[in-house]
């Protein structure tokens, strides 16, 4: 189905400065030689990290996700754009890594971590810098493995994050079960902060869809409830991948403060284009996009400016051990990326 792109008020933006060519030299961020914290990387492009480290200062948010950030600030400063928690789904029950109690210490959040998987740090992450191969002329691949705390359902699964010189806004996710692992239904990784980027546009193969459209009469403080997309209504590239963005509508994002005050949910900076992507060669007739809004900020009575906003937006399958989803944050806008 060919995608159809109208053009919205406030969405004529986007030229990445950060998109280097295939064979361009990165400079690398990596925990432990770069870095004295668990972040890792592209300087100029996508970063991720985990807890404590993080894009805002402080702890960088609740344990249990991945945090993502991108030079949206001025002069080329990061900014923490959205969270990837892990739910596996086992039996029906869904497990949350945000959410559930550790094990180690019973505060909320699975605890992930890098280095050894014999030796989870709760405190002190260990720094482990990953691993850097040649992946084709020019081009350089770095990998970190996350191991993740078991979940309450049995599963235990761990992440391969691994990003591409010649994609520098993506983050490939690869997810495989261990061999003491429950069995698996689905393992979910969500974008769960949707609303710090105000997102209401969801662009789709018939055309963009608001989350004021979706959801035009909620204002409750809770989610509001899933809106399913299945495959046929997916974008694809020319290449066959299928490809879901979702993006702010307003003009000048970084001109609104919500609570009045400088605060964790103000939106600093520059706009941008969040996504995931799937590989055509990977692609089954079951695959859909989900997303959720918020009327209100999270833990908050405070309405989100301009109306109700996605928050959680993601892809889902049945899980197939060592399947990948690849999450974006780019200034391209969703036409760029499909062709």
């Amino acid at each position: 189905m060919p995608f159809r792109f109208v053009l919205l008020a406030g969405l004529s933006f986007w030229i990445s400065s950060s998109a280097l060519a295939a064979e361009q030299t990165v400079n690398w961020i990596r925990a432990g030689l770069t870095t004295n914290a668990p972040i890792w990387g592209i300087e100029g492009g996508l970063q991720f990290a985990l807890h404590p480290a993080g894009f805002t200062g402080n702890s960088g948010g609740p344990r249990g996700l991945i945090r993502l950030g991108y030079p949206t600030l001025p002069n080329g400063g990061y900014d923490l754009i959205n969270f990837i928690a892990v739910e596996p789904i086992v039996s029906h029950q869904r497990g949350f890594s945000e959410l559930e109690k550790s094990a180690f210490d019973q505060k909320n959040g699975r605890v992930f971590w890098t280095g050894d998987i014999d030796q989870p740090v709760v405190k002190s992450p260990q720094l482990d810098p990953g691993t850097i191969s040649t992946v084709g002329p020019g081009v350089e691949e770095l990998a970190v493995t996350v191991f993740i705390e078991r979940f309450t359902n049995g599963a235990h699964v761990r992440l391969k994050l691994s990003q591409r010189s010649d994609r520098p806004d993506e983050l490939k996710l690869t997810v495989t079960a261990d061999q003491d692992s429950a069995p698996i239904d689905a393992c979910i990784l969500t974008a769960t902060m949707g609303n710090k980027a105000r997102t209401r546009i969801l662009f789709l193969a018939d055309g963009p869809v608001s989350s004021l459209q979706l959801y035009p009469d909620y204002q409750d403080v809770n989610f509001a409830e899933h809106t399913i997309i299945d495959l046929d209504r997916l974008p694809r590239s020319k290449d066959g991948d299928v490809l879901v963005a979702i993006a702010n509508d307003e003009s000048d994002p970084s001109s609104v403060q919500p609570f009045g005050r400088p605060y964790f949910w103000d939106y600093q900076g520059a706009k941008v284009t969040q996504y995931w992507r799937k590989p055509a060669a990977e692609v089954a007739p079951d695959l859909k996009a989900i997303v959720n809004a918020r009327y209100t900020y999270w833990m908050s009575k405070q309405p989100i400016p301009g109306g109700i906003a996605f928050e959680n937006f993601e892809m889902r399958e049945p899980f197939v051990s060592g399947r990948s989803f690849f999450f974006g944050i780019t200034r391209h806008n969703p036409l760029e990326l499909l062709r």
